[in-house]
């Protein structure tokens, strides 16, 4: 009847939850994305809508948030990269590219969009984004952009379906496909 029960609980530690990753892309307001509505520009969207992805399907944008970004914008001319328009993006933002035949087992990886710099026309502006916006998701996705464009919304940290790249590795798989291995960097980005 009168048992000792006051340190049974003394050795129990709580447990603190883990945040999920951040998993975003940021955007012009102005780009295009395919919904299920058809095509529709960034500011036009609201949390809820579902863009176009990869893999065939949709995904839902959880939230879209204005990020405070100073990353000059790189400018994408219609055709590069399958855009039907000309498109700005923040220079750190993530797009796909396919890889040279046994470059890597991948279909696509991502590499930061700065690193295109002086390839087909894709050059730096001096301007920031003033109108960004910052999508995000449940899961990693590559959502359709400008009709054809695959832009990467990946966790800003941690392990990506997607192989991504950095700027140097970029550089190189861009001049392992153009043939010229072994030329300096003379893009300045």
């Amino acid at each position: 009847m009168f048992l000792n029960h006051d340190t049974a609980f003394a050795d129990i530690t709580p447990v603190t939850e883990t945040a999920a990753p951040q998993i975003s892309a940021t955007l012009s307001a102005h780009t295009l994305l395919e919904t299920e509505r058809g095509w529709a520009s960034v500011d036009a969207l609201q949390a809820g809508d579902c863009v176009a992805t990869l893999d065939g399907g949709f995904a839902q944008i959880t939230a879209i948030t204005t990020p405070r970004s100073n990353t000059p914008l790189v400018h994408v001319p219609g055709g590069v990269l399958s855009t039907c328009s000309d498109i700005a993006l923040p220079g750190d933002a993530h797009i796909a590219l396919h890889t040279p035949a046994r470059w890597i087992d991948a279909p696509v990886v991502s590499v930061p969009v700065k690193a295109l710099s002086g390839w087909r026309g894709v050059r730096p502006t001096l301007f920031n984004g003033p109108d960004l916006a910052q999508l995000h998701f449940a899961d990693e996705e590559m959502i359709y952009a400008q009709s054809g464009l695959l832009i990467h919304a990946a966790p800003a940290t941690g392990e990506t379906f997607f192989p991504k790249l950095s700027y140097g590795d970029a550089r190189a798989m861009l001049a392992l496909s153009a043939g010229k291995m072994g030329q300096p960097d003379t893009v300045a980005a």
